[in-house]
């Protein structure tokens, strides 16, 4: 097997691995926050710690990649990343297990900044949709196929489980990436890092995130939500002002102003994230929560979806190496819409097991987006910027994630009163189902309509972003 296509084996596996542990605790919260008598007031930092940790370092891991060689810190992620795992398996309370899982958290922000990367740079631009497509299956598998193997290990072993599984896998990866993975060289020599920018990046995403994921439970007008948002304003700004003047900036500003489909791409990548994530999120909560369905019946229901992005992202992102991106992209989306239209048809007159086909109709649409718009991105780019490019591409995906959960959890909240969502979505409600059925299903299928408004407003930034072709011209800009 030539070197590039054992590289992909190794990072695909590898993305797989930080997304599934980055989704697959959903489906657990009730088992260990019993088992650790946790509160809900910690249960909620453990999913939220993993988002906000890996969002708020993925571009500077990115940027410290271009600037120190992609290999050392794509291992150094897998190293980090398996010893967060063990840790987490054997916390015995819940402040250890935050704690645990923010060690892990900067294993998955090392692998997910550097992988992209290092298959850009392996494969050819004649190839590149083809192996993103790839790499970016797994990305997606591990999203939504979290929740059905997280049920299945949860029912026949315990929460502890679904960190143990990443062990084996994390030592072969270890193993095979110091014996067999070549750094690649290093274009960006002479350059320094950007601390401050870094910094300012950092604080302004990290304060609206945790903004966002306790807004509805604090309330949205309360002190410490408005602080938190001024924050990350004032933060933001400062970040502007420290990007323009400083010489090696952490992200140049010129790819989001002169690079139209750069900025458009990630602009796509960060809606669909928000419109995949939150699905499987409430479906899943609905299904046991609500349905009260086992787990592991519950992620058999999910299963066609991961099943049909899995087969259809390597087969379009090769297609879109010929005919292009914008199209697909915009197709890809179009067919989400569609299928969260069917899911709502479904939910309201149909046995909820014709859930498959919208789930098996979403997987498509997915396909058809995600490894053309990954292609774009980094084709947009000069190798010297595929880090940065990675790292950029991957925080669209983690903010997406959480300001999926608070805009649909906001959306939730409408129909059903805080406090009583709160111990639904931790698995602590104890009270009768049937009575909050009919208001999670009237939240649920607003969330829906929503969620299709923003794939349609996806597909339409695919189409308006313009020709790959044009980039060329543009990198002289950056």
């Amino acid at each position: 097997m030539e070197y590039k296509w054992k590289l992909l084996v190794l990072t695909t596996i590898g993305v797989f691995m930080t997304s599934l542990d980055g989704s697959i605790l959903n489906i657990a919260i009730p088992a260990l926050s019993e088992d650790l008598k946790a509160t809900f007031e910690v249960v909620q930092w453990i999913p939220i710690i993993y988002l906000l940790i890996m969002a708020i370092t993925l571009i500077g891991f990115g940027r410290l990649a271009d600037l120190h060689g992609k290999k050392r810190f794509f291992l150094l992620g897998l190293i980090v990343f398996t010893i967060g795992s063990l840790l987490s398996a054997t916390a015995v309370t819940g402040e250890f297990l935050i704690f645990y899982r923010a060690i892990q958290a900067l294993g998955a922000s090392l692998i997910a900044a550097t992988s992209i990367a290092m298959v850009t740079e392996a494969f050819s631009k004649q190839e590149t949709g083809k192996a993103l497509g790839i790499n970016v299956a797994g990305i997606y598998f591990g999203l939504v196929l979290g929740p059905v193997l997280g049920g299945f290990l949860v029912q026949a072993l315990t929460w502890r489980s679904i960190f143990y599984i990443n062990l084996p896998i994390g030592v072969v990866l270890i193993l095979f990436s110091y014996l067999k993975v070549k750094e690649a060289e290093i274009g960006t020599k002479g350059e320094r890092f950007d601390i401050l920018g870094t910094t300012t990046f950092g604080l302004s995403l990290a304060t609206f995130l945790v903004a966002l994921t306790l807004g509805n439970q604090l309330g949205w007008v309360s002190i410490p939500i408005v602080a938190l948002l001024i924050i990350s304003g004032i933060s933001f700004l400062a970040f502007i002002f420290v990007e323009k003047n400083v010489e090696f900036p952490m992200l140049s500003l010129a790819l989001f102003r002169h690079n139209r489909i750069f900025a458009a791409a990630n602009a796509a990548a960060l809606i669909n994230y928000i419109a995949i994530m939150g699905v499987g999120f409430l479906i899943s909560i609905y299904l046991q929560s609500i349905l009260g369905i086992n787990p592991a019946i519950a992620g058999l229901l999910m299963l066609p979806s991961p099943m049909m992005m899995a087969i259809t992202s390597p087969l379009i992102g090769r297609y879109s190496d010929k005919v292009g991106t914008r199209f697909l992209c915009a197709i890809g989306m179009t067919t989400m819409s569609i299928a969260l239209l069917i899911l709502i048809n479904f939910l309201i007159y149909l046995p909820i097991e014709f859930i498959l086909l919208s789930q098996l109709i979403l997987g498509v649409g997915i396909g058809f987006f995600s490894s053309p718009n990954q292609s774009a991105i980094m084709k947009s780019v000069e190798k010297r910027q595929y880090g940065i490019a990675s790292g950029t591409l991957s925080t669209m995906r983690v903010t997406g994630q959480a300001i999926s959960i608070g805009l649909l959890s906001a959306i939730l909240s409408i129909f059903i009163l805080p406090s009583v969502l709160n111990l639904i979505m931790a698995g602590e409600y104890t009270g009768d189902p049937s009575l909050i059925q009919q208001p999670f299903l009237n939240g649920l299928v607003t969330a829906l309509i929503v969620t299709i408004f923003i794939c349609l407003l996806g597909a339409l930034l695919s189409l308006v972003r313009g020709r790959e072709e044009t980039t060329r011209n543009q990198q002289s800009l950056n």
